[in-house]
Protein backbone atom coordinates (compact mmCIF):
# COMPACT_ATOMS: atom_id res chain seq x y z
CA UNK A 1 0.00 0.00 0.00
CA UNK A 2 1.29 3.45 -0.93
CA UNK A 3 2.41 5.79 1.83
CA UNK A 4 0.73 9.16 2.32
CA UNK A 5 1.91 11.44 -0.50
CA UNK A 6 2.03 14.41 1.89
CA UNK A 7 5.03 12.79 3.60
CA UNK A 8 6.86 12.78 0.27
CA UNK A 9 6.09 16.44 -0.42
CA UNK A 10 7.29 17.35 3.06
CA UNK A 11 10.55 15.45 2.55
CA UNK A 12 11.27 17.18 -0.76
CA UNK A 13 10.18 20.55 0.67
CA UNK A 14 7.25 21.16 -1.64
CA UNK A 15 4.27 23.05 -0.20
CA UNK A 16 1.35 22.11 -2.47
CA UNK A 17 -1.53 24.28 -3.56
CA UNK A 18 -3.40 21.56 -5.46
CA UNK A 19 -3.12 18.13 -3.83
CA UNK A 20 -5.03 16.45 -6.68
CA UNK A 21 -2.15 17.10 -9.09
CA UNK A 22 0.26 15.13 -6.92
CA UNK A 23 -2.21 12.29 -6.40
CA UNK A 24 -2.60 12.06 -10.17
CA UNK A 25 1.18 12.12 -10.67
CA UNK A 26 1.58 9.20 -8.26
CA UNK A 27 -1.28 7.10 -9.62
CA UNK A 28 -0.67 4.19 -11.99
CA UNK A 29 -3.33 3.20 -14.52
CA UNK A 30 -3.70 -0.22 -12.86
CA UNK A 31 -4.92 1.53 -9.69
CA UNK A 32 -7.61 3.57 -11.46
CA UNK A 33 -8.82 0.46 -13.29
CA UNK A 34 -9.90 -0.96 -9.94
CA UNK A 35 -11.90 2.14 -8.96
CA UNK A 36 -15.38 3.23 -10.00
CA UNK A 37 -14.31 6.86 -10.03
CA UNK A 38 -11.78 7.89 -12.70
CA UNK A 39 -9.07 9.57 -10.65
CA UNK A 40 -6.70 10.00 -13.60
CA UNK A 41 -3.12 8.72 -13.76
CA UNK A 42 0.40 9.95 -14.30
CA UNK A 43 0.67 9.48 -18.08
CA UNK A 44 -0.32 12.97 -19.31
CA UNK A 45 1.78 14.61 -16.60
CA UNK A 46 4.71 12.40 -17.59
CA UNK A 47 4.59 13.90 -21.10
CA UNK A 48 4.91 17.42 -19.71
CA UNK A 49 7.47 16.51 -17.06
CA UNK A 50 9.80 15.08 -19.69
CA UNK A 51 9.93 18.50 -21.37
CA UNK A 52 10.42 20.37 -18.08
CA UNK A 53 13.35 18.14 -17.09
CA UNK A 54 14.99 18.46 -20.49
CA UNK A 55 14.75 22.26 -20.38
CA UNK A 56 16.10 22.47 -16.81
CA UNK A 57 19.02 20.13 -17.53
CA UNK A 58 19.82 21.97 -20.75
CA UNK A 59 20.21 25.14 -18.67
CA UNK A 60 22.20 23.25 -16.03
CA UNK A 61 24.72 21.98 -18.60
CA UNK A 62 24.86 25.31 -20.42
CA UNK A 63 25.80 27.16 -17.21
CA UNK A 64 28.17 24.47 -15.90
CA UNK A 65 30.25 23.83 -19.05
CA UNK A 66 31.02 27.17 -20.67
CA UNK A 67 33.29 25.76 -23.39
CA UNK A 68 31.41 22.57 -24.28
CA UNK A 69 30.21 22.33 -27.90
CA UNK A 70 26.61 21.67 -28.88
CA UNK A 71 27.10 18.01 -29.80
CA UNK A 72 28.81 17.20 -26.51
CA UNK A 73 26.13 19.06 -24.55
CA UNK A 74 23.42 17.04 -26.31
CA UNK A 75 25.09 13.74 -25.45
CA UNK A 76 25.62 14.75 -21.82
CA UNK A 77 21.98 15.84 -21.56
CA UNK A 78 20.91 12.48 -22.98
CA UNK A 79 22.86 10.70 -20.22
CA UNK A 80 21.37 12.90 -17.51
CA UNK A 81 17.73 12.51 -18.56
CA UNK A 82 17.77 8.83 -19.57
CA UNK A 83 15.48 6.37 -17.84
CA UNK A 84 18.20 4.86 -15.63
CA UNK A 85 19.30 8.28 -14.32
CA UNK A 86 15.75 9.37 -13.54
CA UNK A 87 15.19 6.07 -11.74
CA UNK A 88 18.22 6.84 -9.54
CA UNK A 89 16.72 10.25 -8.70
CA UNK A 90 13.38 8.60 -7.94
CA UNK A 91 14.99 6.05 -5.62
CA UNK A 92 16.85 8.81 -3.78
CA UNK A 93 13.51 10.26 -2.64
CA UNK A 94 11.98 6.77 -2.17
CA UNK A 95 9.35 7.60 -4.77
CA UNK A 96 8.33 3.98 -5.24
CA UNK A 97 6.86 3.90 -1.73
CA UNK A 98 4.28 6.53 -2.68
CA UNK A 99 2.97 5.19 -6.00
CA UNK A 100 -0.67 4.03 -6.10
CA UNK A 101 -0.71 0.66 -7.86
CA UNK A 102 -3.28 -1.98 -8.69
CA UNK A 103 -3.00 -5.27 -6.84
CA UNK A 104 -1.25 -7.07 -9.71
CA UNK A 105 1.37 -4.37 -10.16
CA UNK A 106 1.92 -4.22 -6.42
CA UNK A 107 2.46 -7.97 -6.16
CA UNK A 108 4.97 -7.90 -9.04
CA UNK A 109 6.92 -5.12 -7.28
CA UNK A 110 6.13 -2.73 -10.15
CA UNK A 111 6.98 0.34 -8.08
CA UNK A 112 10.68 -0.58 -8.27
CA UNK A 113 10.88 -0.98 -12.06
CA UNK A 114 13.20 1.67 -13.51
CA UNK A 115 10.76 2.41 -16.35
CA UNK A 116 7.87 3.06 -13.95
CA UNK A 117 9.99 5.03 -11.49
CA UNK A 118 11.33 7.31 -14.23
CA UNK A 119 7.84 7.90 -15.66
CA UNK A 120 6.33 8.79 -12.28
CA UNK A 121 9.32 11.01 -11.50
CA UNK A 122 8.62 12.97 -14.70
CA UNK A 123 4.97 13.24 -13.66
CA UNK A 124 5.94 14.53 -10.21
CA UNK A 125 8.11 17.24 -11.78
CA UNK A 126 5.20 18.24 -14.02
CA UNK A 127 2.90 18.47 -11.00
CA UNK A 128 5.36 20.79 -9.25
CA UNK A 129 5.65 22.88 -12.42
CA UNK A 130 1.89 23.27 -12.89
CA UNK A 131 1.15 23.77 -9.20
CA UNK A 132 3.92 26.15 -8.15
CA UNK A 133 5.84 27.16 -11.26
CA UNK A 134 8.94 26.47 -13.30
CA UNK A 135 11.42 28.09 -10.90
CA UNK A 136 10.44 25.75 -8.06
CA UNK A 137 10.58 22.71 -10.35
CA UNK A 138 13.99 23.80 -11.62
CA UNK A 139 15.30 24.34 -8.08
CA UNK A 140 14.07 20.89 -7.06
CA UNK A 141 15.79 19.30 -10.07
CA UNK A 142 19.08 21.17 -9.63
CA UNK A 143 19.26 20.11 -5.98
CA UNK A 144 18.56 16.48 -6.88
CA UNK A 145 21.09 16.39 -9.71
CA UNK A 146 23.79 18.02 -7.59
CA UNK A 147 23.27 15.32 -4.96
CA UNK A 148 23.35 12.59 -7.62
CA UNK A 149 26.54 13.90 -9.22
CA UNK A 150 28.17 14.30 -5.81
CA UNK A 151 27.42 10.64 -5.11
CA UNK A 152 28.38 9.07 -8.46
CA UNK A 153 30.73 11.66 -9.98
CA UNK A 154 30.20 13.54 -13.23
CA UNK A 155 32.58 11.23 -15.12
CA UNK A 156 29.86 8.60 -15.29
CA UNK A 157 27.60 11.03 -17.15
CA UNK A 158 30.36 12.64 -19.23
CA UNK A 159 30.71 9.44 -21.25
CA UNK A 160 30.20 11.35 -24.47
CA UNK A 161 30.41 8.44 -26.89
CA UNK A 162 27.53 6.04 -26.51
CA UNK A 163 28.38 2.42 -25.78
CA UNK A 164 27.15 1.09 -29.14
CA UNK A 165 29.48 3.45 -31.02
CA UNK A 166 32.42 2.56 -28.77
CA UNK A 167 31.85 -1.16 -29.20
CA UNK A 168 31.45 -0.89 -32.98
CA UNK A 169 34.68 1.11 -33.29
CA UNK A 170 36.53 -1.37 -31.08
CA UNK A 171 35.32 -4.41 -33.03
CA UNK A 172 36.00 -2.86 -36.43
CA UNK A 173 39.47 -1.70 -35.40
CA UNK A 174 40.49 -5.14 -34.15
CA UNK A 175 38.72 -7.54 -36.46
CA UNK A 176 36.80 -5.67 -39.21
CA UNK A 177 33.62 -7.48 -38.18
CA UNK A 178 30.05 -6.32 -37.68
CA UNK A 179 27.75 -6.63 -34.70
CA UNK A 180 24.18 -7.87 -34.45
CA UNK A 181 21.63 -6.92 -31.77
CA UNK A 182 19.08 -9.66 -31.05
CA UNK A 183 15.99 -9.46 -28.84
CA UNK A 184 16.06 -12.35 -26.35
CA UNK A 185 12.93 -11.56 -24.37
CA UNK A 186 10.19 -8.96 -23.83
CA UNK A 187 8.67 -8.91 -20.35
CA UNK A 188 6.07 -6.84 -18.52
CA UNK A 189 2.78 -5.22 -19.62
CA UNK A 190 2.32 -3.99 -23.19
CA UNK A 191 2.38 -0.33 -22.16
CA UNK A 192 5.59 -0.73 -20.11
CA UNK A 193 7.68 -3.55 -21.60
CA UNK A 194 11.20 -4.48 -20.55
CA UNK A 195 13.43 -5.64 -23.39
CA UNK A 196 16.33 -8.07 -23.00
CA UNK A 197 18.77 -7.79 -25.90
CA UNK A 198 22.05 -9.51 -26.72
CA UNK A 199 24.85 -8.09 -28.85
CA UNK A 200 26.45 -10.84 -30.95
CA UNK A 201 29.46 -11.23 -33.22
CA UNK A 202 29.74 -14.37 -35.36
CA UNK A 203 26.93 -15.97 -33.30
CA UNK A 204 28.89 -15.36 -30.07
CA UNK A 205 27.11 -13.30 -27.41
CA UNK A 206 29.37 -10.46 -26.25
CA UNK A 207 26.96 -8.84 -23.82
CA UNK A 208 23.35 -8.70 -22.63
CA UNK A 209 21.33 -5.68 -21.55
CA UNK A 210 17.83 -4.79 -20.35
CA UNK A 211 15.83 -1.59 -20.72
CA UNK A 212 12.42 0.00 -21.14
CA UNK A 213 13.02 0.35 -24.89
CA UNK A 214 15.03 -1.53 -27.50
CA UNK A 215 17.36 1.45 -27.84
CA UNK A 216 18.19 1.50 -24.14
CA UNK A 217 18.56 -2.29 -23.95
CA UNK A 218 20.98 -2.24 -26.91
CA UNK A 219 23.09 0.42 -25.18
CA UNK A 220 23.14 -1.67 -21.99
CA UNK A 221 24.15 -4.78 -23.97
CA UNK A 222 27.00 -2.85 -25.59
CA UNK A 223 28.07 -1.50 -22.18
CA UNK A 224 28.08 -5.06 -20.80
CA UNK A 225 30.23 -6.22 -23.72
CA UNK A 226 32.71 -3.37 -23.23
CA UNK A 227 32.96 -4.17 -19.52
CA UNK A 228 33.70 -7.84 -20.22
CA UNK A 229 36.30 -6.95 -22.85
CA UNK A 230 38.02 -4.59 -20.41
CA UNK A 231 38.13 -7.38 -17.79
CA UNK A 232 39.65 -9.83 -20.27
CA UNK A 233 42.30 -7.31 -21.23
CA UNK A 234 43.04 -6.64 -17.58
CA UNK A 235 42.06 -2.96 -17.76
Amino acid sequence: MAKNFKELLKRIRIIPKNNKLYIQALTHRSYTNNKKEDLGNYQRLEFLGDAVIELAISRYIYDLYKDMDEGSMSLLRSNLVRMETLALLARDIELGDYIFLGLGEEKSNGAQRPSLLSDVYEALVAAIYIDIGYKVAEKFLFKQYEKLISKYGMDQFLELKDSKTKLQELVQADQKRSLEYVTLNVDGPANQPTFEIAVKMDNTILGIGKGGSKKIAEQEAAKDALSKMATIKGE
